[in-house]
């Protein structure tokens, strides 16, 4: 490539960190100015084929709508259960598990969150989490950045394992041959689930150590960046319980892994994890006397404490409507004949303006149809007035607007950025092209660039699946050029994605909306950047001293 051209494969990267995060433009103008800029790039420098160019902004636009319902349907419960009075209710239901707002984060965003990531996938837990911890008092920058750092450990095995199991294995497939066939036949494999299995072992096993710490990340951050004395030894205070809480998840999650498989170690091990963690929290277990709850701009008070006589409904009606999604999310990715019924009724658009490339929208079996769908129980189940539920419906479509604007932007350039391998120049796709000059150039500190690697697709992306789709064939190519362990440098691969969730644009712009920070992604991103970042090197450097098993 020529110094041009490498030019134009940094320029979503370049444009999105300099509006959004540098000037700190909020996102419905920081994309659709950085979409324009890599569409100019694209046809202009990139030669790509101006139809496939259209195509590609039509297809993101209709990709778009799935996330959007997601978002939508999140805002929605909540103002819905806000409306009803049950909010209040589940407020006080944490607050007398703890009041210690640490505690909170650690059960909210990392257990609680790591079981909806584990049926669902896809940004929903920081969706349903940071609405939650807003809820409990905790102010909304800070609940939209806990809930996007403690989603990520559990990303790995996301939507019942389809980063591995789907992700991996499309990304792998050479015209309908596995890349990773010859490497299977040696470890005596004959499926992909089997090497999938494999590769989680690894991902699992170096989450041990980086996953677990996520927990004393979070609580440190909650304290360091948010608390009134910006004082990370009050988050660290708790480390004994957040390290506690921490092996509670991983634990589980690499048993499950190793005797069943990737599917459900996060639903799993966050059950598990919540069913240590909540009674031992209650217990007061490795937790001092002293609880936090003193946040920078808030009146400072005493420990939230919820008086039994004002609960409007009891615990279990109020937890009804999130019980009732989460069983519909599991039944229906775990169900047979109910994902088939689901995916039954799917719109898809195919030949996009003349062209091969489509999308679809999985109207019944996207989250956002459940959400909509406990809005409605929720409506029957706390005997809520019209008028009330027609205010939660309003409110939460006048609060979609600038979330509408920044995806309609942001994923369309996306999919002109991954659809550019269809240009005159004969040079391959922009990530492609970009990926392969980082093999040249970082071959010999591969384990350190592997996840960056990651990283960079599910920034651009919005998914960790869709980075492993990416880059799977790139970082098994490497692997074997560099005399890396092919199952690690994929497991790195793995680890960078699911650290990329912490940042990337679409998952920050739903973090945001959903708590009332909508134009202020900047400062979402300045905060979990170096965190992705530090993750994903901890995790390059016990592949390097370790080299896998």
């Amino acid at each position: 490539m020529t110094f041009i051209q490498t030019l134009a494969t940094l320029t979503p990267i370049i444009s999105v960190l300099v509006f959004l995060v540098l000037m700190r433009m909020p996102a419905s103008r920081a994309m659709p100015i950085s979409a324009l800029l890599t569409g100019l790039a694209a046809a202009f420098i990139w030669q790509m084929d101006t139809t496939i160019l259209g195509a590609s902004i039509v297809q993101g636009m209709l990709d778009a709508i799935t996330p959007l319902t997601i978002i939508f349907g999140a805002i929605f419960l909540l103002k819905t259960l806000a409306a009803s009075g049950a909010m209040d209710t589940i407020r006080a239901g944490f607050t007398n598990i703890s009041g210690d707002a640490r505690v909170q984060v650690i059960i909210i965003c990392w257990l609680f969150g790591s079981f909806i990531e584990g049926s669902a996938g896809f940004g929903t837990p920081a969706a349903i989490g940071a609405p939650l911890l807003v809820l409990l008092g905790i102010p909304p920058l800070a609940a939209a950045v806990v809930a996007l750092i403690a989603d990520s450990t559990s990303v790995s095995f996301g939507a019942i394992g389809l980063p591995v199991l789907f992700g991996m294995d499309k990304g792998l497939d050479a015209g309908g041959v596995s890349m990773a066939a010859g490497e299977m036949a040696r470890l005596g494999m004959t499926d992909f689930s089997e090497y999938a299995q494999y590769i989680a072992k690894h991902m699992i096993t170096i989450d041990m150590v980086t996953g677990t710490l996520i927990p004393l990340v979070l609580v440190a951050v909650l304290t360091g960046f948010f608390g009134r004395n910006k004082s990370f030894m009050e988050g660290l205070a708790i480390w004994k319980f957040a390290l506690f809480a921490g092996f509670a998840f991983t634990i589980p999650a690499w048993l499950i892994n190793y005797f069943a498989g990737p599917e459900f170690p996060s639903v799993i091990g966050a059950l598990v994890g919540m069913a240590i963690v909540i009674p031992m929290a209650k217990k007061g277990f490795l937790l001092p006397k002293e609880q936090w709850y003193d946040f920078e701009g808030v009146e400072k008070k005493d420990t939230p404490t919820a008086a039994a006589g004002e609960a409007k409904f009891s615990q279990v009606a109020a937890w009804t409507p999130y019980l009732v999604m989460a069983a519909l999310l599991v039944l229906s990715r775990v169900v047979a004949p109910l994902k088939s019924f689901l995916l039954s009724f799917n719109l898809k658009w195919a030949g996009l303006m003349g062209t091969e490339l489509a999308s679809g929208f999985k109207t019944l079996y996207a989250p956002g149809a459940f959400f909509v769908t406990v809005c409605i129980l929720a409506f029957f189940i706390f005997k809520m007035k019209p008028k009330a539920f027609g205010g939660a419906f309003t409110d939460s479509c006048k609060s979609m607007i600038p979330t509408i604007i920044s995806l309609g932007a942001s994923v369309p350039m996306v999919k002109i950025f991954l659809n550019s391998g269809a240009n005159s120049a004969a040079l391959e796709s922009m990530p492609k092209a970009l990926a392969a000059l980082l093999a040249d150039t970082m071959g010999a500190v591969w384990e350190w660039t592997a996840p960056v690697v990651g990283i960079f697709g599910a920034f651009l992306s919005g998914s960790a699946t869709f980075s492993n789709m990416m880059f799977s064939s790139l970082q098994f190519s490497v692997a074997e050029q560099t005399g890396n362990a092919p199952a690690l440098i994929m497991a790195l691969q793995g680890i960078g994605a699911n650290a990329g969730n912490m940042m990337c644009v679409m998952n920050v712009v739903a973090a945001a909306t959903v708590v009332g920070m909508a134009g202020r992604e900047s400062e979402i991103i300045r905060k979990t950047l170096p965190i992705a970042l530090a993750y994903a090197m901890t995790a390059g450097t016990i592949a390097f001293f370790w080299g896998g098993f």
